[in-house]
């Protein structure tokens, strides 16, 4: 399979992602009734990237899910719209904001397919994306190019996810498994979501991005890089052998307080 000219990692993905959402809307993992009952989806990491004040910001988030991070933004005021390769996600997502009374739109596309699929009337505001996003696309100068295309002069973009470092490793943390590098699609087969619920076998293509990919992207775009951080912990008890160190803070065991678990940046778009 090529990383760059194939189309066949979108059908794995889109296939796996169809089959993840209603095991995730089920799962304690996202505790659904909880959210619908007031709790928060979003962590102080992502929210100390995002803007203090959102309200009637025009928010974009790619690679949303079922929406539960995007209508979060859209409690706090932001005008949201909410992208995912699932139609499954999409249809879950418009499903969440009736139960919960909140305005979002939601778009079925892949993220570099966006710009031909979704006609946004006016330029956004923020453009955002977090946990566990980019891994599943393989070329990041396209998708700067998308958030480019979306984001008004003067916007600005913020990514918070898990750090190259951690894809590195092995299941067993014993050895490195993967480059810090792009070489290329990992593909995989699983049965088990990280939200610990079971579901159909799907094949999981995906790929590595170091910070120089990142912010090389986004530098190329003209970005100017605001404001990065890098974490010895994530909000999300997602791998086998995470452990608690804080309040809503996780970390793999026997590498607390050694491993950066998470990154965050806040780049914008010149005026």
């Amino acid at each position: 399979m090529s990383a760059t000219t194939s189309s066949d990692y979108l059908e794995h993905n889109r296939a796996h992602w169809d089959a993840m959402v209603d095991a995730h809307w089920e799962s304690d993992f996202y505790d659904v009734p909880g959210w619908l009952a007031g709790n928060d989806s979003l962590g102080e990491i992502e929210l100390s990237m995002l803007p203090q004040d959102l309200k009637g910001q025009r928010l974009l988030h790619l690679q949303c899910h079922f929406g539960q991070d995007t209508l979060s933004l859209a409690r706090r005021g932001a005008v949201v719209t909410g992208v995912d390769l699932s139609s499954r996600a999409v249809a879950r997502a418009d499903e969440l904001a009736g139960l919960a009374k909140l305005d979002g739109q939601f778009v079925h596309s892949d993220v570099y397919g966006l710009p031909q699929r979704h006609d946004a009337a006016a330029a956004y505001d923020v453009a955002f994306t977090s946990w566990g996003t980019i891994g599943w696309l393989p070329d990041l100068e396209r998708w700067a190019e998308v958030v480019d295309h979306f984001l008004a002069p003067g916007g600005v973009f913020v990514i918070a996810d898990f750090h190259p470092m951690v894809w590195m490793l092995s299941d067993d943390r014993k050895s490195f498994a993967y480059s810090y590098f792009n070489r290329g699609p990992i593909v995989e087969e699983r049965a088990e979501s990280y939200s610990g619920n079971t579901k159909k076998k799907t094949t999981e293509v995906g790929w590595n991005h170091g910070f120089g990919e990142v912010l090389g992207a986004l530098l190329g775009r003209g970005f100017n890089l605001e404001a990065f951080e890098e974490y010895d912990y994530g909000h999300h008890d997602c791998f086998s052998d995470t452990v608690e160190v804080g309040p809503n803070r996780y970390a793999l065991k026997g590498l607390e307080g050694v491993l950066p678990m998470s990154y965050a940046l806040r780049a914008r778009k010149p005026a």
